[in-house]
């Protein structure tokens, strides 16, 4: 209980910063930098009584995803893999498992090293099976094109902010702090690679913490006893376990052409005509908002898609240092052809994530999903609540 109050008095001594700051966390535009986020996470249900046989349904999930930039490049890397496996309460049933793994990456060529004009090349491949297969199914598409716009990393803000508002919270600073300080303190916090680089994985948090603390000094925040050990140690304690939400500001727009190498259903392999929106916003200091948009045309006569349109919008709040709250909508349209009904699919989600020690995340989920057209039609919303551990790698 004590934790969540120190959380929540932080939460509003963030407040208290924003008030006391005109910086804005889209005044961060560093081109230099990395996002980076991976996870393993998992959850498992056992039912018994009233029933054949004691019953379970259990999943678990990887996820990495990295964005890489520099003036000329920007790389995007995303992998996902998800498992489950089920047995059911009837007599003679039998454990049933899948797999999925997914991977998608793209390199955006930056034609005057700034936030304007690019060329890009895509990949993306995933692999499915599941026990009732004799063998998987793989589908390869790779893709080229051109695009307009960036994504900025303001990452090393938020996590400034958050530093400020935790040693104000214990009394290390009294003072007010600038932009210019914020911005410095940043910056420092921004190249923790090149001090991992230069100093190894091991050593490199002296170096790193040391020049924050001398960050500080110059803009006069500090007295001439510094942080002192304490004041390390909480600046650790922000960056190892209370770990701030990754921030990212900007819009891009890119489009170009699709290529099947294969796919799941063993028809032609399609040439599609591919489109690409994506926007993010911090709001204020504890919230992110982003929205992706896809939409894909198939240039084959043969096949049954026309084209489809993937939507997906995220809202991000953070409640307190240790406590999220994330909120998701994808949406999905597919347009059949050659007599094939159409199909739209929605879900949203409400997931309450709970920082624990150690990297280990406590999550409790609340999922809405409907289908209508296809074969996978539902009637109405289907409804799902589910609680999971997960620990965070990056």
């Amino acid at each position: 209980m004590n934790k969540i109050k120190l959380s929540l008095l932080t939460a509003g001594l963030l407040v208290v910063v924003q008030n006391l700051n005109a910086i804005e966390m889209t005044d961060y535009q560093v081109i230099e930098g990395t996002y980076e986020n991976a996870y393993v996470g998992g959850q498992l249900q056992v039912n018994d009584g009233n029933q054949d046989q004691t019953s379970y349904n259990a999943s678990g999930v990887v996820s990495y995803e990295n964005i890489y930039t520099t003036a000329p490049f920007v790389w995007n890397l995303q992998v996902d893999g998800i498992a489950d496996i089920s047995k059911g309460p009837n007599d003679g049933d039998s454990s049933q498992s899948n797999y999925d793994t997914q991977l998608n990456t793209d390199i955006n060529k930056y034609l005057n090293n700034d936030d304007t004009t690019f060329i890009y090349g895509s990949t993306s491949m995933e692999y499915a099976k599941s026990s009732n297969a004799s063998s998987g199914d793989d589908a390869v598409n790779i893709g080229v094109g051109a695009g307009y716009g960036r994504m900025y990393i303001a990452t090393p803000l938020a996590k400034a902010l958050r530093i400020i508002a935790d040693l104000r919270e214990h009394k290390l600073i009294t003072k007010n702090v600038s932009d210019e300080a914020l911005m410095s303190l940043a910056k420092v916090i921004h190249v923790e690679n090149e001090y991992i680089s230069k100093h190894g994985n091991r050593e490199y948090k002296q170096y790193w913490y040391t020049d924050m603390e001398k960050s500080l000094q110059a803009s006069g925040v500090l007295g001439k006893e510094g942080l002192g050990a304490f004041g390390t140690v909480r600046i650790e304690d922000v960056l190892e376990v209370q770990r701030p939400n990754e921030r990212l500001h900007g819009w891009l727009v890119k489009g170009g052409i699709g290529q099947d190498l294969s796919n799941f259903t063993g028809l032609d392999k399609e040439t599609t005509a591919d489109a690409m929106f994506d926007y993010a916003l911090p709001i204020g200091y504890q919230s992110q908002f982003r929205n992706t948009a896809i939409l894909r045309k198939s240039l084959d006569a043969k096949t049954t898609t026309d084209y489809t349109f993937d939507n997906t919008l995220s809202y991000t709040y953070e409640v307190a240092n240790n406590i999220d709250w994330e909120n998701s909508w994808l949406l999905g349209f597919t347009k059949g052809d050659n007599n094939i009904e159409d199909v739209t699919t929605n879900s949203l989600s409400s997931t309450f994530r709970y920082y624990l020690a150690n990297n280990l995340d406590l999550t409790s989920t609340l999922r809405l999903s409907k289908t209508d057209g296809g074969i996978n039609e539902t009637k109405d919303w289907g409804t799902a609540f589910t609680t999971g551990i997960t620990y965070r790698l990056k």
